[in-house]
C-alpha cells in the first residue's frame, strides 16, 4: 500500500524577467516533469535592494501562461487579499480556470510586503484586519463559486443577491491554498476555510512540528478531520557540491533571517543532492504532499552554467536553472512514490 504521491512545483517569481524568459523557463519546467507552475502576486521586486526593478501582473501573466504549459497546474503563490475586492479575484480566477481547461489553484494569503502598498496608496491595515479580510474574501469567493446567487453580510465586504456566471470548471471549485504562519489569527482560519496550508519554510522542522500541532487542535475543534487539509511547503534551495557556494549561500540566509550560519543550514535546503533530498524527507514524513521550489530571474538557458553577478541581491542567495535540473533529475524521482 502506498501513500498519496508527492507533488513538486516551481514558483517563478516574474521580478526582472520579460515575458520572453518567462514563457520559456516555464516551458523548460514542463519538460522536467513538475507538476504544478507559480507566479507571485506582487507590484514591487522582493528579496532585493534593486526596489524599482520591473514586475509583471500576476493574473495577466497567469492567464497568457495558461495558454503556453498544457500539463502543469497553476496558480499564484500566494495572491495578496489587500490587492482586489473579493468578486474581482473570483472572476478573474474563475477566468483562468477556464483559460487552463481547469488547472487553477488559487492561492492566498493575507499581504505582508508593505513598501507596495505605500508606494502605491493601497491600504494596508494591521494584523488582525487583514487576516480577517482574507478570511471573509475566501468566504466570498467559494459562495460566489457555489451558489446560483449568493449573499454575505461580513465585517468588510457585502454581497446582495448576487449572479456570478460562468461557474469554474473544476468542481466544487479550484483549490485553496492559503499561505502565512501565524499560531494565533492565520492557523485558526486556515482549518476553517482552506483546502491546504502552505508554509513559506522560516524556521526549524521542529517549528513546523508545533504548527501542525497547533493547525491539527483548531481542526479538530471544529469537528473537521486534520487529513481533510492538504500540507505545502514553499521552499528556497540550491544544489550545489562547491563548498564556497553552499557556504556563500547559508551567510546570505543567515543574515537575511537574522540568525546563525548553524541555525541556517537546519532551515534551508542547501547542499548536494542527497542532503536536499534527506531535508525534503523529513517534511514527508510529517505529510507534506506538496513542495514549491523557489527560482529568480536572470533564468539562464539551458547548458549555461555561468553564475551571474547579483552583489545587489544581498537579501536572497541565487539560485540557478541548473540546480532546478539536477533538482528534477537526481533529487526528486525517489520522493515521488512514498511506501508506507
Amino acid at each position: 500500500m502506498t501513500k498519496p504521491t508527492v507533488r513538486f512545483g516551481v514558483q517563478t517569481g516574474q521580478q526582472e524577467a520579460s515575458w520572453p524568459e518567462i514563457r520559456d523557463t516555464w516551458l523548460e519546467l514542463e519538460d522536467l516533469g513538475f507538476d504544478d507552475l507559480w507566479v507571485y502576486d506582487h507590484f514591487l521586486p522582493t528579496g532585493t535592494t534593486l526596489v524599482d526593478g520591473p514586475v509583471t501582473d500576476a493574473w495577466a501573466l497567469l492567464a497568457a501562461l495558461s495558454q503556453v504549459v498544457e500539463k502543469p497546474r497553476l496558480g499564484t503563490l500566494v495572491t495578496s487579499a489587500t490587492f482586489r475586492h473579493p468578486v474581482v479575484l473570483a472572476k478573474m480566477a474563475t477566468t483562468v480556470d477556464h483559460t487552463s481547461g481547469g488547472r487553477l489553484i488559487l492561492g492566498i494569503g493575507s499581504g505582508w510586503h508593505q513598501p507596495e502598498h505605500t508606494a502605491y496608496g493601497i491600504h494596508f491595515p494591521g494584523p488582525r484586519e487583514r487576516v480577517e479580510r482574507l478570511e471573509e474574501t475566501v468566504r466570498v469567493i467559494k459562495l460566489l463559486w457555489a451558489e446560483e446567487r449568493a449573499t454575505f453580510q461580513g465585517k468588510y465586504y457585502q454581497l446582495e443577491d448576487a449572479p456570478f456566471e460562468p461557474k469554474p470548471l473544476q468542481k466544487p471549485h479550484p483549490p485553496i491554498v492559503i499561505g502565512g504562519g501565524g499560531e494565533k489569527r492565520t492557523l485558526p482560519m486556515v482549518a476553517r476555510v482552506a483546502d491546504e496550508w502552505n508554509w513559506n519554510i522560516n524556521g526549524t522542522s521542529q517549528d513546523y512540528q508545533r504548527k501542525l500541532k497547533v493547525l491539527e487542535e483548531h481542526c479538530n475543534a471544529l469537528g473537521r478531520d486534520p487529513r481533510t487539509l492538504n500540507l505545502s511547503l514553499n521552499v528556497d534551495f540550491l544544489i550545489s557540491e562547491d563548498p564556497n557556494r553552499i557556504a556563500s549561500a547559508l551567510k546570505v540566509s543567515a543574515q537575511s533571517a537574522g540568525v546563525s550560519i548553524e541555525m541556517s543550514k537546519e532551515t534551508t535546503f542547501v547542499g548536494d543532492p542527497d542532503e536536499v533530498r534527506r531535508k525534503l524527507q523529513i517534511y514527508i514524513d510529517m505529510g507534506v504532499r506538496s513542495f514549491i521550489f523557489s527560482l529568480r530571474a536572470p533564468f539562464e538557458e539551458a547548458g549555461t552554467l555561468k553564475l551571474p553577478d547579483l552583489e545587489e541581491r544581498t537579501l536572497r542567495y541565487y539560485t540557478t536553472m541548473e540546480d532546478v535540473r539536477r533538482l528534477a533529475r537526481e533529487v526528486l524521482p525517489p520522493l515521488r512514490q512514498q511506501a508506507t
